[in-house]
């Protein structure tokens, strides 16, 4: 009978932690699905309420500094006391209400103050979700399950940008320019609704009064190695992102032409996440995961300082897989390691605040380095990533150290107590 009730209740944890996948991967794809809407047509709402291309870029620039700051405390302060999925859902609701907000300023100023908020409100999410995700991973190891592969929850994320990328266009065109705001603080609402929705019955981190106050990090040389490396890769992108549609639409290609581009991209993006853990070694690959994605960064832009055909356009895009989704895989993993239970999500929102900081730098100098170059200033993203990709190899050597290490110091105990 014992026997019996101990199957039945190994079976009721395993199906909750197969539930918790399910909740997870629809917390991802409902904390992105706004970027889906936010990326093409936020834009275009600045424009059409009389902002110039210099308020506009103003007040794209302030988002991540302002984020800088919100990821950080937010995310240790979470840590602290364990409220990981409450602070998300807050956030969530910040963002919709400050779309909202948005929506009846008025003046450059207004607008600004306004859109600020909403960066203050969205920095914290997606390190907050990423620490929930690495602490139901571990609460699986912990019980003997099979494991649960951070990057095919995240995957549903990309899913997700990619699926609303696609509905809000119509939507949007048969909208007046004004009212995109409301679409924005429209999915904003959703996505909390959704957030909550798939939060309910997950339990979340420990407080860390209940662990460890303050313990020391992990090899914290490494730490700051890594971080570096990726983001000089991942800030190697601000060109592509801030001037690769101008660029194709001033070579005579069409808005269709630009779309596909992007969806090039983003579709190896999903297929890098959703196979990432799965066929190609999740946890045990960080490492390759970063140095591969360095590489095919600096292939990428080499590429993209050509004078490009179609094909050799979508080649490049498609190559966005590797470049940009290993180099949030490896680093993610790494991280969850180093920063141990205590930091799940500090230790992610130290690497999003820090690419934050390079993707203002990055994009700042973008502007000149594109109006004096043309597609030749791709050769300066080239080498910020090679310097990451170099990075990245000592990234690897330090944590083949400190594997080294942490398996001496797991076995010693062992052999001592044999003898």
């Amino acid at each position: 009978m014992s026997e019996t009730r101990g199957r039945h209740a190994a079976a009721t944890i395993e199906r909750g932690t197969d539930h918790a996948e399910l909740r997870l991967s629809l917390l991802f794809a409902s904390i992105y699905a706004i970027v889906g809407v936010q990326l093409p047509f936020f834009s275009i709402w600045l424009s059409g309420r009389g902002l110039d291309a210099l308020q506009i870029a103003a007040i794209l620039a302030v988002q991540p500094v302002i984020r800088i700051g919100s990821t950080l405390i937010a995310s240790r302060r979470a840590d602290r006391h364990g409220d990981h999925g409450a602070m998300l859902v807050a956030c969530a609701a910040g963002v919709a209400a400050g779309y909202a907000a948005t929506g009846l300023s008025h003046g450059f100023a207004a607008i600004l103050c306004m859109v600020a908020l909403v960066a203050l409100a969205q920095g914290p999410i997606a390190p907050l979700a990423d620490g929930i995700s690495f602490e139901q991973a571990r609460r699986r190891r912990e019980l003997g399950l099979p494991q649960m592969h951070y990057s095919w929850v995240r995957g549903w994320g990309s899913v997700s940008i990619l699926i609303f990328l696609a509905a809000s266009g119509p939507i949007a065109g048969a909208l007046p320019g004004e009212d995109i705001i409301w679409l924005l603080a429209g999915v904003g609402a959703l996505s909390c609704l959704w957030s909550l929705a798939a939060l309910i019955g997950l339990r979340h981190a420990a407080p860390i009064c209940a662990l460890r106050r303050n313990p020391p990090v992990e090899r914290p040389g490494l730490v700051i190695l890594l971080i570096a490396a990726a983001t000089l890769i991942q800030s190697s992108h601000s060109m592509v992102n801030a001037f690769g549609a101008l660029h194709w639409k001033q070579m005579g290609h069409s808005d269709t032409f630009v779309a596909f581009a992007w969806v090039v991209a983003l579709a190896t993006e999903v297929a890098a996440f959703l196979m990432a853990g799965r066929w190609f070694g999740g946890e045990a690959r960080a490492v390759s995961f970063l140095m591969v994605g360095g590489v095919a960064a600096v292939f990428r832009w080499m590429l993209m300082s050509l004078d490009l055909n179609p094909a050799g356009i979508f080649f490049a895009q498609a190559l966005h897989g590797a470049s940009c989704a290993a180099v949030q895989i490896g680093p993610a993993y790494l991280l969850a390691a180093l920063g141990g239970r205590e930091r799940q999500a500090q230790a992610q929102a130290w690497l999003a605040a820090a690419i934050a900081g390079g993707n203002g730098l990055f994009t700042l100098l973008s502007g000149p380095l594109y109006t004096m170059m043309g597609e030749h200033a791709y050769l300066a993203m080239a080498g910020f990533a090679f310097l990451g990709t170099l990075l990245s190899f000592g990234v690897a050597k330090l944590a083949d150290e400190w594997r080294a290490s942490t398996h001496i110091a797991t076995a010693e105990p062992q052999h001592s107590g044999a003898a």
